[in-house]
């Protein structure tokens, strides 16, 4: 039977009472599969099925019970194994000597996700009232044109840029750590796409200072997630290769369990 595989915890992470059903058809309850000082949280449902958007929430929720207990290290949504043999061997013995201390560090630590965008007319409508641009007619040739739509294209990137710096001057004191989670710098680039790291104690706090920024900034959408398992802050197998052309801490040597590459070269592209 196929096994869903949720996340990694420690061997002693207790299930939630009663254990929450998994996804697949029909729903099986989630349990750990232990291996030394580590455990997958899985369930084994006799069909996967089709994992879409309501899945994808049911996901999240898991990890998050998951998370209430101690941390958990997520895995890539729709993880499947081909039984519990598969889930020691390939995902949990290659991480029995460096996961125990990465799960070490992130505990009682939490991660919160903020996106926040502006309407493009919002965003011109901005920057143009009270500028000098406003008052220039549309130029008739086109390479003056380019150069007219460059300059508004500018003056939005330098807008973003202040928003930026604005937000995460008041977010960032109250994180132990932070880091983009997206490129940020171009025109069609989001005003902040930001991960941040705090005790699990300290969201409330967090929480208030995203409404006061949601109330001070109604032009901003501001989307808000969280807490989740710190994953964009814990050191994941990269699958490098040693100069013998080996695999050094690899992960199974592939991506397939969510962690790692064959290849870095889309290391820090959008994640999810």
């Amino acid at each position: 039977m196929p096994v869903i595989v949720y996340g990694i915890t420690r061997a002693d992470h207790p299930v939630p009472q009663p254990a929450p059903p998994g996804l697949g058809h029909p729903p099986q309850p989630v349990y750990l599969v232990r291996f030394g000082p580590l455990s997958a949280a899985v369930s084994c449902p006799a069909d996967v099925g089709v994992l879409g958007d309501q899945e994808a929430v049911q996901h999240l929720d898991l990890l998050q019970r998951l998370l209430a207990r101690g941390p958990v290290l997520p895995l890539r949504f729709g993880t499947v194994a081909p039984d519990e043999d598969a889930v020691r061997t390939e995902v949990l013995v290659p991480l029995v000597e460096v996961m125990p201390q990465r799960l070490d560090a992130v505990d009682g630590l939490v991660e919160l996700r903020l996106d926040v965008d502006e309407e493009e007319q919002s965003a011109l409508q901005a920057v143009l009232r009270g500028s000098p641009v406003a008052d220039r007619p549309t130029p008739d040739a086109l390479d003056e044109r380019i150069r007219f739509g460059q300059e508004i294209a500018e003056l939005i990137v330098q807008r973003r840029q202040q928003q930026a710096e604005e937000i995460l001057s008041e977010l960032q004191p109250l994180a132990r750590s932070d880091q983009p989670r997206r490129r940020h710098g171009g025109a069609a680039d989001p005003v902040l796409s930001w991960a941040f790291l705090l005790a699990a104690d300290d969201v409330e706090t967090f929480d208030a200072a995203v409404a006061r920024l949601r109330r001070a900034r109604p032009e901003l959408a501001i989307e808000y997630v969280g807490p989740l398992p710190a994953i964009d802050f814990i050191e994941f197998p990269t699958g490098n290769r040693t100069s013998a052309g080996e695999r050094a801490d690899s992960f199974a040597g592939t991506g397939r369990w969510g962690w790692g590459s064959d290849s870095d070269e889309h290391k820090g592209d959008d994640q999810s």
